[in-house]
């Protein structure tokens, strides 16, 4: 068998490097690996896609969910990865390995790397009104989602789920913003202003917040929450039941599951997908259209 692992030496604010050799010494138990180190933002999106032909039976990204979404960029061809998808989660969020009930543990990851079976998993497309596009394997968030996101960058010396909860707290006390969108889910149109608008191909991000808990990896469908215009002391109150998922209950909140979802906005809206900032506020970004991508990328299961 032959494997690639592309690591990210900054994932996890740079603490990722620390496992270069664990994955070297536990891999090659299994299998001939190459191990490449990505250098600049973007390169494994190019690591990956020089890879797909090259004869290797699995492809690993050791790293977070922002290398992953890299990766994944890279491998997929006309809507869909031909390629094994193998995952190392060593970043700070690694929502899509929980959200497929991954284990985390590095030993055991990259030992079952080997030894699981592909479970092939559904991602989305955004295109926007710039003509940008690209694969989603995770989430969408656009307005104060996306701003919690901006705000987490910033952030140096604290990691994992504290870092999201604290950017969002920032976000609380310096941004709200409220644009009018018009909404197409599938046949539904929807006219409304509105605090966020989050698209979940899986159910957790920012490494803690369930804010589309019921989404399913493979059932072909794009999981949405979209949250009303609220106050402050709300969206506090909000807060804890977005991380145990169970604002979605709340009067201020509506749940959809559809296949297409098409937005647009009065305002220029922030907009980040799978943790990466896709649109900043300055990039005027007022449409976007989000589509499922069904049973695009086989990634190996190491669940059991």
């Amino acid at each position: 068998m032959r494997a690639l692992v592309i690591l990210n030496p900054s994932a996890d604010h740079g603490r990722a490097i620390k496992y270069r050799e664990i994955i070297l010494v536990g891999c090659r138990e299994y299998a001939d690996v190459d191990l490449v180190l990505t250098e600049y933002s973007g390169h494994a999106r190019e690591l990956a896609r020089a890879s797909v032909d090259s004869g290797y039976d699995i492809i690993v990204a050791a790293g977070g969910d922002g290398t992953v979404h890299e990766m994944v960029n890279g491998l997929v061809q006309n809507d869909r990865s031909e390629n094994n998808l193998g995952l190392i989660p060593i970043g700070s969020g690694n929502d899509l390995a929980y959200g497929m009930g991954l284990n985390t543990d590095v030993n055991t990851a990259i030992r079952r790397l080997f030894t699981g079976k592909p479970r092939i998993i559904d991602l989305a497309r955004i295109q926007d009104d710039r003509g940008q596009n690209e694969v989603v394997v995770n989430s969408i968030g656009i307005g104060f989602d996306a701003t919690v996101t901006i705000q987490s960058k910033t952030i140096t010396r604290i990691h994992g789920f504290a870092l999201y909860a604290i950017a969002a707290l920032r976000t609380i006390a310096f941004y709200y913003q409220t644009p009018h969108l018009w909404l197409q889910f599938d046949d539904e149109t929807v006219e409304q202003d509105a605090l966020m608008v989050t698209v979940g191909v899986g159910p957790r991000v920012g490494g803690g917040f369930h804010l589309t808990p019921d989404a399913i990896f493979d059932d072909g469908l794009l999981d949405s929450c979209t949250v009303n215009p609220i106050n402050r002391l709300t969206i506090l109150r909000l807060l804890p039941e977005a991380m145990r998922g169970t604002h979605i209950t709340s009067p201020y909140v509506m749940m959809r599951r559809n296949r297409t979802i098409h937005i647009r906005s009065n305002i220029a809206l922030p907009i980040h997908i799978d943790g990466e900032i896709f649109a900043y506020h300055e990039d005027n970004v007022k449409q976007v259209t989000l589509s499922t991508l069904p049973l695009a990328l086989p990634v190996m299961d190491n669940s059991s």
